[in-house]
């Protein structure tokens, strides 16, 4: 009897123990999008543009990006006086790269394309369970000398982030997910995020900087951020020959 009892009283602070990891997780959350604009301006937001620096392999470039729901992308960057483009209009995946594809653009290889493809415009953290992710606070730990909440995601389909927030300011200054294609396939590429600025009552980071490995292998510097501009849909769609 006693035993059982001891096993019951176990088994119930283990529930309320992982409760009360569960309620962390979401008041962690609740904190990170109410000091980036609220939870409401997340959700109303359609589409960004961005204009910044582009650096990596100790070249810098200007380049556009400009994204839109549900998962619409295209990144502009002048190389030498000419225009490379990558874009996705929801369904087709395209470049212009006049060194690579000649003077028309092309579809995009499919190795190449996938993380444009299946990458979502809005948050994955927002409504996450709808979205049938799941969500686990991991810990704490530092990141470049900053104390963080880590915290896990692992989406419907398997992939697996992880997110870092700023335990006084709760916004992310880094994220962590697995390459799941080419040479690099299963190495971890870490994101870190910095200089959040106010834009129209929402918090934008306006450096990022990429790693592998510990070796930065790309960084852009946003110089101007305008959120829900109006954009033609044909930006997005590979221009058609006449």
């Amino acid at each position: 009897m006693l035993k059982r009892l001891l096993l019951l009283i176990s088994l119930t602070g283990f529930g309320l123990a992982l409760h009360a990891q569960d309620m962390k997780v979401h008041e962690l959350l609740g904190y990170y999008f109410e000091n980036t604009g609220g939870i409401e301006n997340w959700k109303k937001l359609n589409s960004m543009r961005m204009k910044g620096l582009m650096s990596m392999q100790g070249m810098e470039f200007k380049g556009v990006i400009t994204q839109a729901r549900p998962n619409k992308k295209r990144l502009e960057v002048d190389i030498q006086g000419q225009s490379m483009i990558q874009a996705y209009d929801g369904e087709e995946a395209w470049w212009l790269f006049p060194m690579q594809t000649g003077p028309d653009p092309q579809a995009m290889p499919a190795e190449m394309a996938e993380e444009m493809v299946i990458s979502k415009f809005e948050d994955e953290l927002i409504d996450y369970t709808k979205k049938g992710h799941t969500v686990e606070l991991i810990g704490t730990s530092e990141v470049e000398g900053t104390a963080t909440y880590e915290i896990k995601l692992t989406k419907e389909n398997g992939e697996v982030a992880y997110y870092y927030f700023d335990k006084e300011s709760y916004l992310p200054v880094m994220q962590k997910s697995e390459v799941s294609t080419g040479p690099m396939k299963g190495q971890f590429v870490e994101t870190y995020l910095s200089d959040y600025q106010e834009v129209d009552g929402m918090m934008i980071p306006h450096f990022t900087e990429a790693k592998m490995n510990g070796q930065s292998t790309q960084k852009i510097t946003l110089q101007e951020v305008e959120l829900n501009p109006e954009l033609d849909d044909l930006i997005f769609s590979r221009p058609k020959k006449d």
